[in-house]
């Protein structure tokens, strides 16, 4: 177990004390100058009481008692105004408790976004929203443990410490009675730490659970209602409450429990002391004095003698949610091209003997596939259901890499060009158009950083979105919802499609975005593209046969492998394949 710890503390010393090690040395001064205050007052209190009770006693040997009482008090008034300065720290502790989540969400984001396909199918959106809000904020999280936990901790550890030093200097043997508490607190810490650690676990997991219950719920609410499925989301949602309700109530029987026993047991050392410091004081053994200052640093040492068991408490569940956020980060992931050469100008993509499949599947999803295109040509991807069209897309926007085989920009391998040059140059249009919340232009604009007028207007008006935008009340001011949900699918669609051409792309892929547009509007698109865009490569993946008039060649996938590519003339009269699907699909 002590491992265990050790490995958390010292992440905790690596992700966030090592930044800020000056900070972390004045809060370690703040706090043993606070507890210094705190320990001074009861033997301050002592000596004005005894100072009282020898006055009372031999008044004679006193000429000037009220100078000697004053002396004390202005002590008093000095550790009092050391005490308001003292007393900041806990809005110290505060500061740095943002500061740390500041810091874990930034850097836990950034490592989902390096993340490939395969950590998304793992984890799910409600869970990392989870990981990346409940699990860092808050008390007893990562955050508030990695400062207010552990000063407080160690704010209560020197008050203990400092009090039973002084303690021990008024009367070992009351000292002994006061610390018979210690083993027993020690003994239930060790029986109960691997038990609190998985009740933890088990309840984050149904938090995010219950997150990813909420986002498919609300993301499908179109779907739930068409299909009057209401109550069997209900009934989803109620048993995930249900089991995030047990593990609650788990995790809160298993905490009282401890208080209750921690603080019995030090209410049991302090009946000891009484009897036996009052009947010290009876036979003259101690002062009133050192015994008003002994109780009183017992009463200091309750709180601290708590607060060290909810720190365990808590550090357990905060070693939970460090955990969790490491196996985000150590998610095995492909790594990121680390090419240096730059792509300045689009001229030629060749697939070469390119298969991918997911690690899900015994069969591949593509195999062996070759084909050309180069600038300015226009391709169309066509094929049935499941023939690996996307896929192909995928690859080429390095989203997915290769199983085997390799994609060649300009001749070169894509492991050694430098995929964010080669990426600029792509306009992209998914199958599922994605909006981002906030307005229309600020949608169309996502992802540049400055955008000339003249740019957005063109754009907007070759994608045919320009007339329903002026409809709108705000015009292109009008915020999206989540997802686009204010806007029709042929809206979201064409929206994309702008998003894609405002970047002047050197090549467009598409992905069966014409189902949006009816033939007039496709015909006009086509011809807008290749006026204002000209060079322009195309890939388009389409169910349409119409498109098959705007493009140079075909691309015909069947059951992952590429049949051929060719005009679409050609196809027909070379692949039998090829000229059934044309007939299939002429019937429908």
């Amino acid at each position: 177990m002590k491992m265990k710890i050790d490995k958390h503390i010292i992440w905790i010393w690596r992700n966030l004390w090592s930044n800020y090690k000056r900070f972390i040395v004045l809060l370690v001064f703040i706090t043993m100058l606070s507890t210094a205050v705190s320990v001074s007052y009861p033997f301050i209190f002592k000596l004005l009481i005894d100072k009282f009770a020898e006055i009372a006693e031999n008044r004679a040997l006193h000429p000037e008692p009220m100078k000697e009482i004053y002396r004390i008090i202005w002590i008093f008034v000095i550790i009092g105004i050391v005490r308001i300065f003292a007393g900041l720290y806990p809005g110290f502790r505060a500061y740095m408790n943002l500061v740390f989540e500041y810091i874990l969400r930034k850097k836990y984001f950034g490592e989902i976004l390096r993340k490939d396909y395969k950590f998304f199918l793992k984890f799910r959106t409600g869970d990392l929203v989870t990981r990346l809000t409940e699990d860092l904020s808050d008390f007893p999280k990562i955050c508030w443990f990695s400062c207010s936990g552990i000063f407080r901790a160690f704010d209560s550890f020197s008050k203990i410490v400092f009090s039973l030093a002084m303690m021990a200097a008024l009367s070992w043997r009351l000292t002994l009675i006061s610390i018979l508490p210690l083993p027993i607190m020690v003994v239930i810490f060790l029986i109960t730490s691997e038990k609190l650690y998985k009740r933890f676990k088990l309840n984050q997991e149904a938090i995010s659970e219950i997150n990813n219950q909420l986002e498919m719920t609300f993301s499908g609410v179109k779907i739930i209602k068409a299909f009057v499925c209401e109550e069997k989301y209900r009934r989803f949602f109620k048993k995930t409450l249900d089991r995030k309700f047990d593990t609650q109530m788990d995790v809160v029987k298993l905490d009282t429990q401890l208080h209750m026993v921690y603080q019995y047991i030090d209410q049991f050392a302090q009946i000891g002391v009484i009897l036996f410091g009052g009947y010290m004081v009876v036979v003259g053994e101690i002062s009133v004095g050192t015994f008003f200052a002994f109780y009183t640093y017992l009463a200091m040492l309750v709180y601290p003698m708590l607060d060290l068991p909810q720190l365990f408490v808590s550090g357990k569940q905060a070693f939970v949610n460090i955990d969790r956020l490491e196996e985000i980060k150590e998610f095995p992931s492909t790594p990121p091209s680390s090419g240096k050469k730059r792509i300045e100008k689009v001229d030629s993509i060749i697939f070469k003997n390119v298969s991918f499949g997911y690690e899900e599947r015994e069969d591949g999803i593509l195999r062996n596939i070759n084909f050309e295109v180069r600038r300015g040509e226009r391709v169309v991807i066509i094929g049935p259901v499941g023939a690996g069209k996307s896929t192909i897309l995928s690859l080429l926007t390095g989203i997915l890499k290769p199983t085997r085989g390799g994609i060649f920009i300009n001749g070169t391998s894509v492991e050694e060009v430098e995929m964010s040059s080669f990426r600029e140059k792509i306009g992209y249009v998914p199958q599922e158009p994605l909006l981002f919340s906030g307005t229309i232009r600020e949608n169309i604009e996502f992802g540049l950083k400055e955008v000339k007028e003249d740019a957005y207007r063109e754009a907007v008006s070759v994608s045919q979105i320009e007339k329903e935008i002026e409809g709108f009340m705000d015009k292109d001011r009008t915020m999206i919802g989540q997802r686009g949900v204010n806007l029709s699918g042929g809206q979201k669609q064409r929206i994309a499609i702008a998003r894609a051409l405002i970047r002047k792309p050197e090549v467009l892929i598409l992905d069966d975005i014409t189902a949006s547009l009816d033939a007039e509007n496709e015909e006009k698109l086509w011809r807008e593209i290749g006026r204002i865009f000209k060079d322009i490569t195309c890939f388009i993946v389409s169910h349409r046969l119409s498109t098959i008039r705007y493009v140079d060649n075909v691309v015909f996938m069947e059951a992952g492998m590429l049949v051929g590519k060719d005009k679409h003339e050609k196809m027909v009269d070379r692949f039998e394949s090829y000229r059934d699907y044309i007939q299939e699909r002429t019937k429908k």
